[in-house]
């Protein structure tokens, strides 16, 4: 129950981010709403639970991206896999502690779509691009994963817990 509301969430939350962006220039400031979904179910639900979770949210991302075809899905994964392995080296205290670990883990996928984009097509040509908005949308995401955290935490505390 509680992985499908983490989804629907997260779902709302792409939708939204994908129809202003048509609209409204957010070069700098586009949050990706799956990673803060994606650790928040691996960290505290599980490795099963977080594979739903990655997979459903990659399946969106990629039908919502211009990327090309499985890259969002293998950076997902990948985000999924070091964020399982790295479940008992990292404690998660507080949503402050959450950002980070979100702003950390945009980074990485930042640099792990461009490996795969290099390796894949042997091209450097979005390689500034994607250098270049790394840092501000790690930035930004750290900030939103705030409120996502404050938002998930409210639902188990108010309404999720009851549904046991």
């Amino acid at each position: 129950m509680r992985v499908l509301v983490y989804i629907i969430i997260g779902l709302v939350c792409m939708l939204f981010e994908s129809s202003l962006s048509s609209h409204i220039s957010l070069d700098l400031f586009k949050p990706d709403f799956g990673i803060p979904l994606i650790i928040y179910v691996t960290f505290f639900m599980g490795p099963r639970a977080g594979f739903i979770t990655t997979i459903c949210l990659g399946f969106i991302q990629e039908g919502l991206s211009g990327a090309p075809t499985g890259s969002i899905m293998f950076v997902k994964i990948s985000i999924f896999l070091i964020t399982t392995f790295m479940k008992k080296q990292l404690y998660i205290d507080s949503k402050y502690s959450f950002a980070m670990t979100c702003g950390a883990a945009v980074l990485l996928e930042s640099f792990l779509f461009l490996s795969l984009s290099l390796l894949a097509r042997g091209e450097t040509g979005n390689m500034y691009n994607i250098l270049f908005y790394a840092i501000p949308n790690a930035i930004f995401t750290g900030f939103v994963s705030i409120f996502i955290y404050s938002l998930i935490e409210y639902l188990n505390a108010s309404y999720l817990d009851r549904v046991r």
